[in-house]
């Protein structure tokens, strides 16, 4: 694996928007009232500037401190399928892989979306990784610093309604963006900056519900891990294995 020269006209990380676009008028639940917590930190996705022969790469994120995060899954299909990989160059312009995340297995992508306190404090920064396909199927909890660590999965989306041919569908988008992170002590809280959020599973016996997006958060303790709270309740989601 080497760096790559220069020399492509647009990022793949286009084709993982239009996955996420829609065709007609929509509705979207964006709300105005102002919601506790910090918004995502950008980090701007740049063309490929690695050569790989067993990789397709999605998309690339520089981090700004001399390292990347890469969208990217094998050439030959698996059934670990997609990934994040975090590496940076060394002197030599040879790659020097940091990080790769567990797999997204039969998700489409993998696109993270990144918060913390500093953007330049890298080595200490939550990811939200969209599965889905050309809907969103929920957002997996990484936590990144010289590794990738799994902390369970949120079921959640972001309701869309969609005007396609004179019906009106909806369709359920990536939230990332649309949700806001702080911490006080020791417990980690990502809450959602939208009217209605669409919940694949409310740990609680209930599946496919759109609820108000203020009735809703999720925290991350070392002791309970990530916890799903509606109406003020906490519903601990699944562990991961």
């Amino acid at each position: 694996m080497k760096r790559r020269s220069n020399n492509r006209t647009a990022p793949i990380a286009v084709i993982v928007v239009s996955l996420c676009s829609c065709i007609g008028s929509t509705e979207r639940t964006i709300t105005s009232e102002p919601i506790s917590g910090a918004p995502p930190i950008v980090y701007h996705a740049i063309e490929d500037n690695i050569q790989h022969d067993t990789l397709l790469i999605q998309t690339t994120f520089d981090l700004g401190d001399g390292s990347f995060v890469m969208v990217a899954s094998n050439i030959d299909p698996s059934f670990e399928g997609i990934r994040l990989y975090r590496y940076r160059f060394t002197a030599d312009s040879s790659v020097s892989m940091l990080a790769i995340s567990p797999p997204a297995y039969d998700s489409w992508t993998m696109l993270p979306t990144f918060f913390g306190a500093d953007s330049m404090r890298t080595d200490a920064l939550w990811l939200l990784a969209n599965f889905g396909e050309r809907e969103s199927w929920g957002q997996k909890l990484l936590w990144m610093d010289g590794a990738f660590t799994d902390h369970g999965f949120m079921d959640v989306a972001l309701p869309e309604r969609v005007r396609e041919d004179d019906t009106l569908r909806l369709k359920r988008r990536n939230i990332a963006p649309l949700m806001r992170w702080s911490e006080r002590n020791d417990t980690t809280f990502f809450r959602f900056a939208c009217d209605s959020v669409y919940l694949y599973d409310d740990q609680n016996g209930g599946y496919d519900r759109v609820v108000p997006a203020r009735t809703i958060h999720y925290t991350v303790h070392p002791g309970s891990g990530l916890v799903l709270w509606m109406d003020g309740v906490p519903h601990a989601v699944k562990q991961p294995a």
